[in-house]
């Protein structure tokens, strides 16, 4: 039985089944529910990801350009690249067997394929553009790299929209898609963090490398 799936949706065939994801309305909430083969319906202990940012349908990336303020880590951002390598993010769990189901309420980590950086946040250093706090890349490991992920059906469902709370600060991930960059970054939307977890902090997981339910591959 196979363990592992491969999700790989163009960026047009992404916006189509949903109306530009999920439609036209800023709050994306009440969006049905996509169906899933039973045992894939969650995101997973291990599985690499890309997370779409609801309202503006852009990839959370890591272009691998340093900030040139603030902590001058690696500059994290939303770009609309659905195919780009660097934005695939590891879902690591802490004491978890590979392939269980992601619970509301878990911490964890996000950890870019591309470069093995943690999305990190700090409170000491603020976000070039909105001048909310910083959310970068880290090479490294601390616990500034903290997630807890909020949602309310049980598990985080992968095309449906949840929250990503820091949990050192407790701002949620956020990016406001009228806050885009210039050279060398042309495009790209900033991403921050803010205490506010409005339509701005809506995340989904989309394509990606899914591992299946251990206890579910076993039946």
């Amino acid at each position: 039985m196979r363990n592992i799936l491969l999700v790989a949706l163009c960026a047009t065939a992404a916006s189509t089944a949903h109306g530009s994801l999920f439609g036209k309305s800023a709050d994306k909430a009440a969006a049905p529910q996509p169906n899933f083969e039973e045992g894939w319906e969650y995101v997973t202990a291990g599985s690499t990801i890309k997370l779409a940012h609801v309202k503006s349908d852009a990839r959370l990336t890591m272009p691998q350009v340093s900030y040139g303020t603030g902590s001058q880590q690696q500059a994290i951002t939303a770009h609309k690249d659905a195919f780009s390598s660097k934005g695939f993010w590891r879902v690591e769990v802490e004491n978890a067997e590979r392939g269980m189901p992601v619970k509301c309420g878990t911490q964890i980590r996000l950890i870019n394929s591309d470069s093995d950086h943690s999305l990190h946040s700090h409170a000491a250093h603020k976000s070039p553009i909105s001048g909310q706090q910083e959310v970068s890349g880290f090479d490294g490991r601390d616990a500034g790299d903290m997630w807890t992920v909020e949602c309310s059906q049980g598990a985080w469902r992968r095309e449906s929209p949840v929250l990503f709370r820091h949990v050192d600060t407790e701002k949620y991930l956020v990016s406001l898609p009228n806050k885009k960059y210039r050279q060398p970054i042309v495009g790209h939307i900033e991403v921050s963090a803010a205490k506010k977890a409005d339509s701005n902090a809506h995340w989904m997981a989309l394509e990606g490398f899914y591992f299946k339910n251990p206890q579910q591959s076993k039946t």
